[in-house]
């Protein structure tokens, strides 16, 4: 159980900071390409950010998850690190969370119906959606890197190596 958990856990971890690093790419791109008008940028946003929300929760939930089956099926040894992995991707979600409900939705009503022009208030809202996605992703990130460290092997007074020597 304790494997699987972890590498899943590490698979979706990292995956996530991807997609999110590739969405805001793509996401860039489209909004500062003068290939589209306002009209067009604004749809866009209204499609794919609901998208970003969706999958991020998806994959950070069930990571969450993976991070308190290790947690519950691992030596008691190794158990802080999988409750801080835990903790960090639950505060991520939070975060995350947070930013949709507050944030996300409330820019999302500044641009419908699309063309609107950006006032003060969708600037402020949108450069708090730009730092809550730092902050999120930097602590994603880093409760990614501390479940991709190898685990170290729990050694005992009494244990021997695989082949039996001590």
């Amino acid at each position: 159980m304790f494997n699987i958990s972890v590498t899943l856990l590490r698979l979706l971890s990292a995956a996530w900071i991807g997609a999110a690093a590739l969405f805001v790419i793509t996401l860039t791109a489209d909004q500062t390409t003068p290939d589209f008008d306002s009209v067009t940028r604004d749809r866009i946003a209204t499609v794919e950010f609901p998208l970003y929300y969706t999958f991020g929760f998806a994959v950070e939930s069930a990571s969450i998850l993976l991070a308190a089956a290790a947690v519950f099926s691992s030596p008691r040894e190794t158990r802080r690190r999988w409750m801080v992995v835990a903790g960090l991707l639950l505060l991520a979600t939070v975060l995350m969370l947070l930013d949709y409900i507050f944030v996300y939705r409330a820019l999302q009503e500044l641009i419908t119906p699309p063309g609107k022009a950006r006032t003060t208030d969708f600037i402020t809202l949108h450069k708090w959606s730009r730092h809550a996605n730092e902050v999120h992703i930097t602590i994603a990130m880093i409760a990614s890197l501390v479940a991709c460290f190898p685990v170290r092997p729990v050694t005992t007074p009494d244990s021997t190596h695989s082949d039996g020597s001590e």
